[in-house]
């Protein structure tokens, strides 16, 4: 059959249609050009003779290269053919109106023609279709010669015009496919989720009412606990104004961790190290929905330090339930009814009666509301805890303070969990309370994880719109917003800046007590005593109360003994102290303040459970939460017990530096500066400690403020060396201590370099690293605080390498810093108003943080030393790869040491790029790999090169060219004889012995990157 349509069928189908085709011609308008018959039967024999020529290559090509689908694609070639036949027909009866027959006609010719043309071309080989396509353009191209050849400009404009088009289309046909496809691709996705969510949507509704018809009381329910759970709450904090718990709530993030290993730190020590990208955090949604499998769940105990925000996570979860928001939030969560207890509020009941879970909710819920009470029907908790409906929510394990009160509630627990095996549970508490009485059945443990930088930001930025919105009766407008902008992007620029209340501000208690003393007119750093003080209020005193936690002492009486506990430390210039040491320290004060009704034991005890200002880093080892509350103590013990003489004996001391500022913030300094300005040959430590004090203090004599600015100010112009020197470094000290924080790793200036800094830089260096403008060998005078221009990239990337080898670059932890130039991103995403025109020409800092297993590698491209650093980049991979620990994380750090050092020049993903282009994959292909070697320098007329060959003139060589050597373990085992890399193998097996034990398995590692 087949053979038939394509042998006869298809030329007689040709034939007639042409027949159709011009006699259609025929019934054209009249015109003086109207073709003869003749040519029209002329034009149909041609046609013929074509029809039986492709109808036999197609017939012979079908047999190997055709697939079925390709014969069947001909039927659909005959609607044209069919749409002219319609339209022929009322033409043919006079059925048009004479101003249309014209458009009738041609549109029933060309379709005629198509129907024709299209069921042949469809049956074809593909390789004959590919070429046949060009055919149109062919036309137009001929159309467009005889336009011109009649002298018609306009229409052979347009002809040549949409011939273009056409061959654009054609030539990139390609292209346009793949667009087509990628396009298709994402509207199916679009449908397929917006399909899901009118489903979703039409679901809810549908349950919302069904369950309004058989339940009012789940109605009355919700309502009730989106009137309970609707604002933000912050126990202990005095309120300026009510927010919404909704607008300002930042999604916690939380991780699986053992209860023995949570931290119970209000201020997580090591933030660089914690905030590095953790991709094992998730929010509470994505444990809830993993946790759920059908109607069965998993139990979920969730512990975080004071203030971290466990109350606060679980009050949103009841507000989304509640107000039926749960699948904004999370794309497949389990649908439960939300069920919130405070084990302060119903631990009683639970130790004295044993109530039964379903009981006590019944109970606790009728007494929610005094005004209209919910009057729940018979059995009705009881039910959905049956058919594992609900999801119960325990909050605060810790906050019964009694501990056999505690494992009672801890058995009582256990107990409903194995009555109700498979209902979702969520349990919070502090590390401490969690600890002295954990579930025994099986449960996954979660850990609340400290805000970073971007939740901090989120976070202020929310809270300040939505108290400027509540303190103008609900006014918003741009006014409005605006206003909340700039005192949002103030406090986050002061928080940036300053290194203390940064560490404060992970946690959200603590960051909401500086948003308010922020907003209150506090100037934070400068009046950062008023946060210490409302922070230990609040933790102290405050808190408590709120949680209704029996309290034998307040709050100033506790301080009173922390202070002296603070000042010993401070003196024994240390952090920690154990309890013996700790109970001698502060007997006789708690003996002042409580009189004997309180052991030390117990109060330190207090003070660590419930309070958070002291942690038990060890076995009976203790210190506070934060250097800086001791700190803070500190200096209001010397205030109030008038010690000013111990802080002046110690003003060259930097243990005591913070303690320093902190007392001139809240005393009257002029005695300090004065024993600032009398210390024999100070040190520019002392002297940027005095500037500090200047600017912070409560206040000082003018006199003494004038003496201390003129000799620091002025001596930026001083001839004498020594004076200059002094200066220049406080200024330089305090400008690389008030940078601005961009993320955990990265510090960006909010200046330029001034002559009188890059002046220290000059004197060290010499004449060599002179700008061109400036001849002499020092600034002209009055130009001190003047942006230095006209620098070159070499000598600003020098004077990066000098502030570290200055000692600048100190030691974090396990992490180093190290300057460099801002890139074009860094440049454009934090601009310095009015200095765009310095952006090229001026030095502006980045300071960023590395791992200290890259600290030698960024020594060496600091300074140019290109060969030290291409071995040692070999060596740190090796290293690594030895141990297990190399990943993409790894490359794209030693990448941005190597691109950054060049200015773009040299880097794993420069050569990446060029590797791209010349058409590379992840499998190796040895032509593309000899083109990108050739390209990136590595051969040179058919040779590889050796390593005495590389060239290490990194601005004279070839873009791409390092790092090199490392590519000896990177593409080990891959067909090629690269020269530099022979004998590398036993150079660095003798670098082995000295520090590395290394293999060459990391081919997969690279490849991720890559």
């Amino acid at each position: 059959m087949q053979k038939f349509i394509n042998a006869w069928l298809l030329p007689l189908l040709l034939i007639s249609s042409n027949g159709v085709l011009g006699w259609l011609i025929n019934q054209l308008p009249s015109k003086p050009e109207n073709i003869s018959p003749s040519v029209i039967i002329s034009l149909t024999v041609i046609c013929i003779v074509v029809q039986f020529i492709i109808t036999l290559l197609s017939s012979n090509a079908q047999q190997n290269s055709t697939s079925s689908i390709n014969q069947n694609n001909w039927v659909g070639g005959l609607l044209p053919l069919l749409g002219g036949v319609i339209l022929a027909v009322p033409l043919s009866l006079k059925l048009v109106p004479a101003e249309l027959t014209t458009a009738f006609s041609y549109v029933s010719m060309i379709l005629f023609g198509l129907g024709a043309i299209l069921p042949p071309v469809l049956i074809l080989p593909l390789s004959w279709r590919k070429w046949l396509v060009w055919l149109f353009p062919g036309v137009g191209l001929f159309t467009t010669v005889h336009f011109i050849l009649k002298q018609q400009s306009i229409a052979a404009i347009v002809s040549l015009f949409l011939t273009g088009i056409v061959i654009l289309l054609i030539a990139a046909q390609e292209f346009f496919k793949q667009l087509i496809r990628e396009v298709s691709t994402i509207w199916s996705e679009w449908q397929r989720q917006g399909a899901v969510s009118v489903a979703a949507l039409f679901k809810s509704k549908v349950e919302d009412w069904w369950s309004e018809l058989t339940s009012p009381f789940k109605r009355e329910y919700y309502q009730a606990l989106y009137e309970k759970c609707r604002d933000y709450e912050t126990q202990g904090l005095d309120k300026d104004s009510i927010l919404n718990l909704y607008n300002v709530f930042v999604p916690l993030k939380i991780s699986a961790k053992d209860a023995v290993l949570a931290n119970s730190l209000i201020i997580p020590q090591s933030q660089l190290q914690s905030e590095a990208k953790n991709h094992k955090e998730k929010q509470i949604w994505d444990f809830l929905a993993a946790t759920s499998h059908g109607s069965i769940f998993r139990p979920l105990v969730i512990l975080g330090a004071p203030g971290s925000g466990k109350t606060t996570l679980l009050r949103h979860l009841t507000l989304i339930y509640a107000t039926q928001q749960d699948r904004k939030v999370h794309p497949q969560p389990p649908k439960l009814i939300p069920i919130l207890l405070y084990f302060k509020d119903v631990h009683q009941e639970i130790v004295a009666k044993k109530t039964p879970l379903a009981t006590l909710i019944t109970e606790y819920v009728k007494q929610q509301r005094k005004i209209k009470p919910l009057n729940p029907p018979d059995n009705w908790f009881k039910n959905k805890l049956e058919k594992n409906q609900c999801l119960v929510m325990l909050d605060g394990l810790d906050e019964v303070a009694n501990e056999q009160e505690r494992e009672k509630v801890r058995d009582w627990v256990d107990e409903q969990i194995e009555a109700y095996p498979n209902t979702a549970f969520i349990l919070t508490s502090r590390p401490f309370g969690y600890k002295t009485a954990p579930l025994q059945q099986q449960v996954t443990v979660l850990e609340v994880q400290p805000f970073n930088l971007l939740q901090i930001q989120y976070f202020i930025r929310s809270w300040y719109l939505e108290t400027e919105i509540r303190s103008r009766a609900g006014q918003y407008d741009l006014g409005v917003q605006e206003d909340a902008r700039q005192q949002s992007e103030d406090l986050i620029n002061r928080i940036n800046k300053t290194p203390s209340i940064a560490a404060m501000a992970v946690n959200p208690l603590l960051l909401t007590m500086i948003a308010t003393v922020h907003r209150r007119g506090s100037a934070l750093p400068g009046k950062r005593v008023d946060l210490y003080k409302e922070i230990c209020q609040v933790l102290l005193e405050k808190r408590q109360r709120a949680k209704k936690i029996p309290d034998p002492l307040i709050a100033t009486q506790k301080q009173a003994v922390l202070q002296v506990l603070a000042l010993k430390l401070m003196q024994e210039n240390t952090k920690k102290f154990d309890m013996p040491q700790g109970i001698h320290w502060i007997e006789n004060r708690l003996a002042t303040v409580a009189g004997k009704g309180l052991r030390p034991e117990d109060f330190f005890k207090q003070i660590r459970d419930v309070s958070g200002l002291l942690v038990e880093k060890e076995l009976n080892e203790y210190e506070f939460a934060h250097l800086s509350f001791q700190e803070y103590l500190a200096a209001v013990e010397i205030k109030e017990s008038k010690q000013e003489d111990l802080l002046i004996a110690n003003i060259n001391d930097s243990w005591w530096a913070e303690t320093i500022r902190l007392y001139a913030a809240q005393s009257n300094a002029t005695e300090l500066l004065r024993a600032f300005l009398a210390f024999p040959s100070p040190s520019v430590e002392i002297m940027a400690l005095a500037y500090d004090c200047k600017e912070e203090c409560l206040g000082a004599d003018s006199d003494v403020q004038e003496n201390l600015i003129q000799r620091l100010e002025e001596g930026l112009e001083s001839t004498n060396p020594e004076i200059f020197k002094l200066a220049s470094q406080v200024r330089l000290a305090r400008r690389l201590k008030n940078m601005f924080r961009l993320d955990e790793q990265l510090e960006i200036d909010n200046s330029y370099i001034t002559c009188a800094e890059y002046q220290l830089f000059l004197d060290e260096t010499g004449e060599s690293s002179q700008p061109q403008h400036i001849p002499r060998l020092r600034f002209a005078a009055g130009d001190a605080k003047k942006t230095i221009i006209g620098i070159s990239w070499e000598n600003a990337h020098k004077f990066c390498a000098w502030l570290k080898s200055q000692g600048f670059g100190n030691q974090q932890g396990e992490f180093s810093a190290y300057y460099r130039l801002p890139t074009e991103k860094e440049r454009t995403d934090h601009p310095l108003r009015d200095k765009q025109q310095l952006s090229k020409s001026g030095i502006r800092l980045v300071r960023q943080s590395i791992p200290l297993k890259y600290n030698e590698l960024a020594d060496y491209l600091w300074n140019g030393k290109w060969k030290e650093a291409d071995l040692e980049t070999a060596m740190i991979i090796a290293n690594m790869s030895a141990e297990g620990s190399l990943n993409e994380e790894d490359f794209g750090i030693i990448d941005d040491l190597w691109v950054n050092a060049s200015n773009g020049r040299i880097g794993f993903s420069i050569q990446k790029s060029i590797y791209q282009k010349k058409g590379g994959r992840l499998e190796y292909k040895k032509k593309i790999f000899e083109d990108f070697s050739i390209e990136v320098g590595w051969q040179k007329a058919g040779r590889w090169l050796g390593e005495d060959e590389l060239s290490y003139d990194v601005h004279n060589s070839r873009i791409g060219h390092l790092p090199a050597l490392a590519f000896a373990f990177v593409l080990k085992g891959f067909p090629m004889n690269f020269g530099c890399w022979d004998g590398l193998e036993k150079r660095l097996e003798e670098e082995k012995k000295k520090k590395f034990n290394f293999k060459y398995n990391i081919i997969t590692n690279y490849r991720e990157y890559h």
